[in-house]
Protein backbone atom coordinates (compact mmCIF):
# COMPACT_ATOMS: atom_id res chain seq x y z
CA UNK A 1 0.00 0.00 0.00
CA UNK A 2 1.33 3.36 -1.18
CA UNK A 3 1.86 5.91 1.59
CA UNK A 4 -0.37 9.15 1.66
CA UNK A 5 0.64 11.87 -1.25
CA UNK A 6 -0.33 15.01 -0.18
CA UNK A 7 -0.08 17.86 -2.76
CA UNK A 8 -1.69 20.41 -4.93
CA UNK A 9 -1.92 21.08 -8.55
CA UNK A 10 -2.38 24.20 -10.56
CA UNK A 11 -5.61 24.81 -12.75
CA UNK A 12 -5.91 27.53 -14.23
CA UNK A 13 -6.49 30.07 -11.51
CA UNK A 14 -7.30 27.44 -9.04
CA UNK A 15 -4.58 25.68 -6.81
CA UNK A 16 -6.49 22.39 -5.83
CA UNK A 17 -5.07 20.35 -3.19
CA UNK A 18 -5.39 16.55 -3.32
CA UNK A 19 -4.24 13.37 -1.38
CA UNK A 20 -3.38 10.16 -3.46
CA UNK A 21 -3.25 6.95 -1.51
CA UNK A 22 -3.89 2.86 -1.36
CA UNK A 23 -3.00 0.46 -3.20
CA UNK A 24 -0.35 0.60 -6.04
CA UNK A 25 -2.00 -1.61 -8.66
CA UNK A 26 -5.52 -0.81 -7.96
CA UNK A 27 -8.29 0.97 -9.37
CA UNK A 28 -8.91 4.73 -9.26
CA UNK A 29 -11.47 5.96 -7.03
CA UNK A 30 -12.27 9.17 -6.72
CA UNK A 31 -13.58 11.22 -3.66
CA UNK A 32 -16.13 14.17 -3.84
CA UNK A 33 -17.24 15.35 -0.72
CA UNK A 34 -20.20 17.54 0.82
CA UNK A 35 -21.01 21.15 1.61
CA UNK A 36 -18.55 22.58 3.69
CA UNK A 37 -16.42 19.57 3.72
CA UNK A 38 -12.94 18.44 3.01
CA UNK A 39 -11.11 15.77 2.06
CA UNK A 40 -11.01 14.84 6.04
CA UNK A 41 -14.58 14.34 5.76
CA UNK A 42 -13.60 10.61 4.87
CA UNK A 43 -11.73 10.13 7.90
CA UNK A 44 -13.96 6.81 8.56
CA UNK A 45 -13.89 5.49 5.15
CA UNK A 46 -10.14 6.17 3.62
CA UNK A 47 -8.62 3.52 5.75
CA UNK A 48 -10.78 0.46 4.52
CA UNK A 49 -11.02 1.99 0.35
CA UNK A 50 -7.29 2.23 0.65
CA UNK A 51 -7.01 -1.75 0.92
CA UNK A 52 -9.15 -2.17 -2.42
CA UNK A 53 -8.50 0.94 -4.58
CA UNK A 54 -6.01 3.84 -5.38
CA UNK A 55 -7.83 6.58 -3.79
CA UNK A 56 -7.98 10.38 -4.63
CA UNK A 57 -9.50 12.44 -2.60
CA UNK A 58 -9.19 16.17 -2.90
CA UNK A 59 -10.86 19.27 -2.08
CA UNK A 60 -13.12 21.52 -4.10
CA UNK A 61 -13.11 24.53 -4.80
CA UNK A 62 -13.15 26.94 -1.43
CA UNK A 63 -13.24 24.06 0.45
CA UNK A 64 -10.27 22.75 3.01
CA UNK A 65 -7.09 23.51 1.46
CA UNK A 66 -8.26 24.30 -2.05
CA UNK A 67 -8.64 28.19 -3.11
CA UNK A 68 -11.28 29.52 -4.31
CA UNK A 69 -12.33 30.05 -8.22
CA UNK A 70 -12.15 33.55 -9.58
CA UNK A 71 -15.67 33.99 -10.89
CA UNK A 72 -18.42 35.12 -9.32
CA UNK A 73 -21.28 31.90 -9.61
CA UNK A 74 -20.36 28.22 -9.54
CA UNK A 75 -22.03 25.50 -11.66
CA UNK A 76 -22.07 21.80 -11.99
CA UNK A 77 -20.43 21.69 -15.63
CA UNK A 78 -17.46 24.03 -14.31
CA UNK A 79 -16.72 22.22 -11.12
CA UNK A 80 -17.31 18.83 -13.36
CA UNK A 81 -14.54 20.34 -15.88
CA UNK A 82 -12.07 20.92 -13.25
CA UNK A 83 -12.03 17.56 -11.99
CA UNK A 84 -11.80 16.38 -15.35
CA UNK A 85 -8.54 19.01 -15.90
CA UNK A 86 -7.45 17.26 -12.70
CA UNK A 87 -7.54 13.78 -13.56
CA UNK A 88 -5.81 15.10 -16.73
CA UNK A 89 -2.91 16.41 -15.05
CA UNK A 90 -2.62 13.06 -12.49
CA UNK A 91 -2.79 10.97 -15.87
CA UNK A 92 -6.01 9.41 -14.21
CA UNK A 93 -7.40 8.02 -17.35
CA UNK A 94 -10.69 6.14 -15.63
CA UNK A 95 -11.67 5.98 -12.54
CA UNK A 96 -14.43 4.94 -9.98
CA UNK A 97 -16.04 8.01 -8.57
CA UNK A 98 -17.84 8.11 -4.94
CA UNK A 99 -19.81 11.02 -4.08
CA UNK A 100 -21.56 12.49 -0.72
CA UNK A 101 -24.50 15.30 -0.80
CA UNK A 102 -23.37 18.20 -2.91
CA UNK A 103 -20.27 16.28 -4.30
CA UNK A 104 -23.06 13.89 -5.83
CA UNK A 105 -24.18 17.08 -8.15
CA UNK A 106 -20.51 17.34 -9.54
CA UNK A 107 -20.78 13.55 -9.80
CA UNK A 108 -23.82 13.61 -11.65
CA UNK A 109 -22.51 16.31 -14.25
CA UNK A 110 -19.22 14.55 -14.79
CA UNK A 111 -21.11 11.23 -15.57
CA UNK A 112 -22.78 13.56 -17.89
CA UNK A 113 -20.38 15.60 -19.96
CA UNK A 114 -17.47 12.86 -19.57
CA UNK A 115 -18.92 9.31 -19.28
CA UNK A 116 -15.84 7.83 -20.96
CA UNK A 117 -13.75 8.66 -18.18
CA UNK A 118 -16.05 6.77 -15.37
CA UNK A 119 -15.87 3.24 -14.71
CA UNK A 120 -18.79 3.11 -11.93
CA UNK A 121 -20.92 5.37 -10.00
CA UNK A 122 -21.29 5.95 -6.23
CA UNK A 123 -24.13 8.14 -4.83
CA UNK A 124 -24.09 8.79 -1.19
CA UNK A 125 -26.74 10.67 -0.07
CA UNK A 126 -27.48 12.05 -3.44
CA UNK A 127 -28.66 15.33 -4.09
CA UNK A 128 -31.10 15.23 -7.07
CA UNK A 129 -34.32 16.54 -7.65
CA UNK A 130 -36.34 18.90 -5.27
CA UNK A 131 -39.15 17.76 -3.61
CA UNK A 132 -41.68 20.02 -1.38
CA UNK A 133 -39.11 19.41 1.92
CA UNK A 134 -36.07 20.20 0.59
CA UNK A 135 -36.91 23.29 -1.70
CA UNK A 136 -39.09 24.72 1.09
CA UNK A 137 -35.81 24.44 3.38
CA UNK A 138 -33.71 25.99 0.79
CA UNK A 139 -36.01 28.66 -0.09
CA UNK A 140 -36.26 29.44 3.69
CA UNK A 141 -32.41 29.36 4.20
CA UNK A 142 -31.85 31.50 0.69
CA UNK A 143 -34.69 34.34 1.37
CA UNK A 144 -34.76 34.19 5.07
CA UNK A 145 -32.50 32.86 7.35
CA UNK A 146 -29.15 33.62 5.92
CA UNK A 147 -30.39 37.01 5.53
CA UNK A 148 -30.92 37.42 9.10
CA UNK A 149 -28.40 35.12 10.44
CA UNK A 150 -24.62 33.84 9.06
CA UNK A 151 -24.08 30.56 7.32
CA UNK A 152 -22.50 29.30 10.78
CA UNK A 153 -25.78 29.64 12.67
CA UNK A 154 -27.44 27.66 9.30
CA UNK A 155 -25.47 24.58 9.42
CA UNK A 156 -25.84 24.56 13.17
CA UNK A 157 -29.14 23.87 12.62
CA UNK A 158 -28.58 21.66 9.50
CA UNK A 159 -26.53 19.69 11.85
CA UNK A 160 -29.02 19.21 14.38
CA UNK A 161 -31.36 18.06 11.39
CA UNK A 162 -28.65 15.84 9.83
CA UNK A 163 -26.87 14.44 12.80
CA UNK A 164 -29.44 14.66 16.18
CA UNK A 165 -28.98 13.92 19.47
CA UNK A 166 -26.08 12.78 21.94
CA UNK A 167 -25.50 9.62 19.81
CA UNK A 168 -24.00 11.80 16.68
CA UNK A 169 -22.63 14.56 18.90
CA UNK A 170 -18.89 13.67 18.22
CA UNK A 171 -19.83 13.44 14.40
CA UNK A 172 -21.92 16.77 14.62
CA UNK A 173 -18.82 18.49 16.36
CA UNK A 174 -16.46 17.51 13.36
CA UNK A 175 -19.03 18.31 10.96
CA UNK A 176 -19.51 21.50 12.33
CA UNK A 177 -15.66 22.48 12.50
CA UNK A 178 -15.07 21.72 8.95
CA UNK A 179 -17.85 24.66 7.81
CA UNK A 180 -15.97 27.27 10.27
CA UNK A 181 -13.52 26.72 8.24
CA UNK A 182 -15.48 27.84 4.99
CA UNK A 183 -15.44 31.78 4.21
CA UNK A 184 -19.16 32.73 3.44
CA UNK A 185 -18.75 33.95 0.02
CA UNK A 186 -17.52 31.05 -0.98
CA UNK A 187 -20.48 29.26 1.05
CA UNK A 188 -22.80 31.49 -0.59
CA UNK A 189 -21.64 30.61 -4.36
CA UNK A 190 -22.00 27.16 -3.49
CA UNK A 191 -25.24 27.29 -1.95
CA UNK A 192 -26.30 28.52 -5.22
CA UNK A 193 -25.14 25.27 -6.80
CA UNK A 194 -27.34 23.10 -4.32
CA UNK A 195 -30.92 25.77 -4.62
CA UNK A 196 -30.62 25.77 -8.69
CA UNK A 197 -30.47 21.93 -8.16
CA UNK A 198 -31.08 21.79 -12.39
CA UNK A 199 -29.06 18.75 -12.49
CA UNK A 200 -32.41 16.57 -12.99
CA UNK A 201 -33.09 18.28 -16.09
CA UNK A 202 -29.61 18.22 -17.27
CA UNK A 203 -29.35 14.67 -17.20
CA UNK A 204 -29.86 12.24 -19.96
CA UNK A 205 -30.24 8.47 -19.09
CA UNK A 206 -27.17 6.74 -18.18
CA UNK A 207 -25.64 3.01 -18.11
CA UNK A 208 -22.99 3.25 -16.41
CA UNK A 209 -22.91 0.91 -13.11
CA UNK A 210 -24.52 2.83 -10.35
CA UNK A 211 -24.52 1.80 -6.84
CA UNK A 212 -27.05 4.57 -4.81
CA UNK A 213 -27.52 4.66 -1.24
CA UNK A 214 -29.69 6.90 0.76
CA UNK A 215 -30.27 6.97 4.70
CA UNK A 216 -33.95 5.64 6.10
CA UNK A 217 -34.14 8.85 8.08
CA UNK A 218 -32.98 11.20 5.60
CA UNK A 219 -36.02 12.96 5.66
CA UNK A 220 -34.82 15.88 3.22
CA UNK A 221 -33.04 14.06 0.56
CA UNK A 222 -34.33 10.37 0.35
CA UNK A 223 -36.78 11.18 -2.44
CA UNK A 224 -33.68 12.66 -4.57
CA UNK A 225 -32.30 8.58 -3.85
CA UNK A 226 -35.35 7.35 -5.53
CA UNK A 227 -35.65 9.95 -8.41
CA UNK A 228 -32.07 9.41 -9.43
CA UNK A 229 -33.19 5.61 -10.13
CA UNK A 230 -35.43 7.05 -13.03
CA UNK A 231 -32.03 8.30 -14.69
CA UNK A 232 -29.35 5.32 -13.71
CA UNK A 233 -30.57 2.80 -15.30
CA UNK A 234 -27.81 -0.08 -14.55
CA UNK A 235 -28.16 0.77 -10.43
CA UNK A 236 -28.17 -0.95 -7.26
CA UNK A 237 -30.06 0.88 -4.77
CA UNK A 238 -29.62 0.20 -1.09
CA UNK A 239 -31.18 1.99 1.79
CA UNK A 240 -28.87 2.06 5.31
CA UNK A 241 -31.10 1.70 8.59
CA UNK A 242 -31.62 4.09 11.10
CA UNK A 243 -29.14 6.51 9.61
CA UNK A 244 -29.80 10.54 8.71
CA UNK A 245 -28.20 12.44 5.61
CA UNK A 246 -24.21 11.62 6.68
CA UNK A 247 -24.73 8.32 7.27
CA UNK A 248 -20.51 8.03 6.35
CA UNK A 249 -20.00 8.85 9.87
CA UNK A 250 -23.18 7.61 11.15
CA UNK A 251 -22.77 3.96 9.87
CA UNK A 252 -19.28 3.92 8.71
CA UNK A 253 -18.50 0.20 8.97
CA UNK A 254 -21.32 -0.60 7.11
CA UNK A 255 -21.39 1.83 4.18
CA UNK A 256 -17.39 1.06 3.41
CA UNK A 257 -18.59 -2.43 3.36
CA UNK A 258 -21.58 -1.89 0.68
CA UNK A 259 -18.79 0.57 -1.49
CA UNK A 260 -16.00 -2.27 -1.35
CA UNK A 261 -18.46 -4.93 -2.35
CA UNK A 262 -20.48 -3.44 -5.06
CA UNK A 263 -17.22 -1.73 -6.82
CA UNK A 264 -15.21 -5.87 -6.23
CA UNK A 265 -18.08 -7.44 -7.83
CA UNK A 266 -18.08 -5.30 -11.07
CA UNK A 267 -14.53 -6.66 -11.48
CA UNK A 268 -15.21 -10.21 -10.83
CA UNK A 269 -17.93 -9.90 -13.61
CA UNK A 270 -15.70 -8.16 -15.74
CA UNK A 271 -13.14 -10.96 -14.97
CA UNK A 272 -15.32 -13.53 -16.03
CA UNK A 273 -16.54 -12.26 -19.12
CA UNK A 274 -12.55 -12.31 -20.56
CA UNK A 275 -12.00 -15.34 -19.26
Amino acid sequence: MEKTLQNYAKIGNLKMYYEISGKSNGDWLILLHGMSGSTRCWKYQINDLNKHFKVLNFDLAGHGNSSPLDCEKYSGVIIANYLRLLMDELEIEKAHILGLSLGTIVEQYFCELFPERVISLVFASPVHKPNYLSRFLNNFADKVFLKVFNKDAYMKMMANIMLPGKVHAKSRKFFLNETLKMDDTEFQKWWKVVLDCDQYSFLSHCDIPTLIVAGEKDFCFFSDALALKEKFTNHDFRVIKDAGHVFIFQKAEEFNDMVIEYINSLKDELDEMSA
